[in-house]
């Protein structure tokens, strides 16, 4: 896929900015199941390191998007376009050394494996919390097309990080500045 902006929503491939906090530029996926608040903390790091940032969902095509709307769960040959988009716009942010933050799901490692092809340099956010919890999180969310009878499927689906892989876990139950602080002083620790 071509590294040309335009071919990602408006706003989210921005110039370079100057380095934030004294962290250099790096690309972070926010992964996890659905409701595990990968976008409110992809969010927030954004808000903090002024780094282009970029909710994954928002590259699926209306394929993808009728099947979830459905509650049919996406296959692997689903979601691969889907992938080679996300690391596109994960390359196009290391080509313009924005610094980028992507919320993406990243279920198994060869979905991680793509995100990281071509020698891509990621560091990967590894959220998670109990069923329950997730559970009800979906259940109060609004607007978003993931049906949430579809946690079962994503869980059953996910791969959690090996130990091999550059990846950093928290569970999501503490509030979410916290959880932000916490990835803010590791990305800097990493930066010296």
């Amino acid at each position: 896929m071509s590294l040309n902006s335009s071919a990602f929503p408006p706003g989210h491939v921005l110039p370079a900015q100057p380095a934030a906090h004294g962290i250099g530029k790096r690309l972070v996926v926010v992964m996890g199941v659905c409701g595990s608040g990968k976008t409110t903390i992809a969010e927030g790091l954004h808000n903090e390191l002024g780094w282009p940032w970029l909710d994954a969902d928002t590259l699926h095509d209306e394929d993808n998007i009728a099947k979830m709307r459905a509650g049919i769960p996406l296959t692997d040959r689903d979601r691969k376009a889907w992938l080679e988009r996300c690391h596109a716009w994960l390359q196009a942010c290391a080509a313009r050394n924005t610094g980028g933050i992507l919320a993406c799901s990243a279920l198994k490692r060869a979905y991680r494996n793509t995100l990281c092809a071509q020698g891509l340099a990621v560091q990967f956010v590894y959220l998670h919390a109990d069923e329950n919890t997730l559970q009800a999180r979906l259940n109060a969310r609004t607007g978003h097309f993931m049906p949430p009878g579809q946690l079962p499927n994503q869980l059953d689906t996910l791969e959690p990080p090996h130990p091999d892989e550059t990846a950093w876990s928290f569970l999501t139950l503490h509030q979410p500045a916290e959880l932000i602080a916490q990835i803010m002083g590791l990305l800097k620790a990493r930066t010296h």
